[in-house]
């Protein structure tokens, strides 16, 4: 093969390469800052050994100097006076780290305006705890108290923080011994340069030994005092225990009456005479919120149509924490007026009386209907997590299907547990929520019959740290009726799938079994799965991909088969208060006479 080659071409590149560096040397540095006149261009670098690239991170954290590089200072002397600021501050760094015998030096060189800071530091050994004690005194006197030791252990690197940490839990572990008044006294900190270590004694003023007194009230309008007693988690006869000051403080917020409050222990004031001299009176000032609220709300889906509900609350009725709300829904599958009287605290602390009715008529796929229904019952909660209930029900339905009217009164034992893991109601990152209900019921008129409603929903949600503006979420729902037959059960207590809060894709109540007009019927069971990822693509728009799933059977329990599957993509636009949710679905799989993409418009995530 022959290859012609052009010397020509290479060595024209190379002699304008030539040219072109030559007369970029005869140019200023632009990368070197000229201050002239303003004074002198500051250089800061910091000389560590390589091993310790945390130590030096922290130290340049605090550096003036590496603030200033590259800028211009206006003497030397400013100049001076900085770098001796940060070698007295490294030093405190250092010692508050553990490094008691570091050695720091310096090197400035000055040419023309260009001044170069070099700081070199050598920590030395780390010192470590030799020996820790403690000295309580109550009332001049030395006295023991069990239990009473510091976090601060022996062979521990003996860093400042951990000291005064150390010192702090004693404060906060005396004041849940009877001891709000604690105060430490100046601490003994002794190093020892031979064994590079370093010795610490802790010194105590206990105050005097109190129990909790009366409970004093300051900016109450319309709550009554007696009310709040019930939030009070200590006893008679109780020490004070500043942990459950904080409780009974998150206690009164929780309750949603006050804009601010405040708790605090006050020292005995024995000149009233209403007073024991080892009690201490509680003082709680507080700022009321405005009791009552006027709230909106709409929605649109392309199964139900658009809806829009308004309601008029007051939570503080009469004085004692009594939450009543009325309610008025206008929409194209529902018109309803109902009233809810939630009573909480009733007769013990975390028990809640809840009383409420419903008057309306309800005109969906599978069926048109008018009902009365109320319920009253307990609510309990057992902890931050866990809540039951237990209440009875009582339901009046007059069904219309087919030209054919049917009528039922049902009486209803309900009963539930809840249990709830996450950090917000509308918007959860991360957490568990479940609930199990059950409900026995009786027909009372006509064919007298029992069956057992159950259900089980589930959600999850998860915010990884690696992708902290995803969420991901996923919820489930079973449910199973025992008791009644295919063809016995009412068509207003059966199980129905398909909609905006089911299995998006479909329209409302169009999965399950359906009769020869092609209508929903409903089914004795059901199962639902959803799956969703919440991508935050900025402070106020998330983008949402989902896939739900689910199926509505005749059996009394689901057997988990033939799911239907919708996917879609939505948009949620974060406001204060909940997100607004715009879902957009398509089903997979589409059969004849289902919509191709379905709608869903309305405030809340969808699980």
């Amino acid at each position: 093969m022959l290859t012609l080659r052009n010397p020509g071409v290479n060595s024209v590149r190379a002699n304008i390469a030539a040219i072109f560096a030559s007369f970029m040397l005869t140019l200023p540095a632009a990368a070197q800052p000229s201050c002239g006149k303003s004074g002198f261009a500051v250089h800061f670098s910091l000389d560590v050994p390589e091993k310790e690239k945390s130590l030096k991170e922290l130290l340049l954290s605090v550096s003036r100097l590496e603030e200033k590089d590259g800028d211009c200072m206006a003497s030397l002397a400013r100049v001076d006076a900085s770098l001796d600021g940060d070698i007295e501050t490294f030093r405190r760094v250092l010692k508050s780290e553990g490094y008691y015998n570091a050695a720091l030096d310096s090197r400035v060189e000055n040419v023309g305006d260009d001044v170069t800071l070099v700081v070199f530091v050598r920590p030395g050994p780390r010192y470590s705890i030799e020996g820790v004690t403690t000295t309580f005194v109550e009332d001049g006197t030395e006295v023991s108290i069990d239990d009473a030791a510091p976090s601060l252990i022996v062979g521990q690197t003996a860093r400042s923080q951990d000291i005064v940490a150390a010192e702090q839990q004693l404060l906060f572990f005396l004041g849940d011994k009877g001891y709000p008044f604690a105060m430490a006294d100046d601490r003994q900190v002794i190093v020892d340069h031979a064994t590079l270590g370093m010795t610490v004694h802790y010194h105590i003023d206990t105050g005097p030994k109190l129990k909790f007194g009366n409970v004093q009230y300051e900016g109450l309008d319309r709550t009554e005092a007696s009310y709040l007693d019930r939030m009070i988690p200590w006893s008679d006869e109780e020490l004070v225990q500043q942990s459950e000051v904080n409780e009974f403080r998150k206690r009164l917020m929780s309750s949603g009456l006050f804009r601010s409050t405040s708790v605090s222990v006050s020292e005995p004031d024995n000149t009233s005479g209403t007073d024991k001299a080892d009690t201490a009176p509680i003082k709680v000032t507080l700022e009321e919120a405005p009791p009552r609220r006027i709230e909106l709300g709409a929605g649109y889906s392309t199964g139900e149509g658009f809806d829009a509900e308004a309601s008029w609350s007051n939570r503080n009725a009469w004085g004692r924490g009594e939450n009543l709300k009325f309610s008025a829904k206008l929409g194209e599958s529902e018109q309803s007026v109902s009233g809810d009287l939630r009573k909480p605290h009733f007769r013990r602390y975390g028990q809640t009386l809840i009383l409420n009715s419903r008057l309306g008529r309800e005109s969906t796929p599978a069926y048109k209907a008018h009902l009365f229904e109320s319920f009253a019952g307990l609510e309990r909660r057992l902890n931050d997590e866990f809540v039951v209930s237990l209440g009875l029900s009582g339901k009046a339905t007059q069904v219309r299907e087919d030209g054919q009217h049917d009528e039922y009164v049902l009486f209803g034992v309900p009963a539930g547990i809840g249990y709830d893991t996450t950090n917000s109601l509308l918007d959860p990152k991360n957490g568990i929520r479940l609930h199990l209900r059950a409900q026995p019921n009786v027909s009372l008129i006509n064919d007298s019959f029992l069956f057992l409603t159950n259900e089980l929903k589930a959600s999850a949600y998860w915010t990884p740290d690696a992708l902290g503006r995803v969420t991901l979420a996923a919820r489930t729902r079973a449910g199973a009726t025992f008791g009644a037959g295919e063809n016995q059960l009412p068509l207003s207590e059966r199980f129905f799938a398909g909609g905006g809060g089911s299995v998006r894709g479909f329209s409302y109540q169009e999965l399950g079994p359906k009769d020869t007009d092609g209508d929903p019927i409903g089914g004795r069971s059901v199962a639902e799965l959803a799956f969703e990822a919440r991508v935050r693509i900025s402070q106020s728009i998330s983008l949402v991909p989902f896939i739900d799933g689910g199926a509505v059977y005749n059996s009394t329990t689901p057997d988990f088969g033939g799911f239907r599957w919708g996917t879609g993509m939505g948009i949620r636009y974060h406001t204060s208060v909940a997100p607004v949710r715009l879902d957009v679905a398509f089903p997979l799989n589409r059969r004849e006479g289902e919509d191709a993409v379905a709608i869903y418009l309305s405030i809340g995530q969808a699980f």
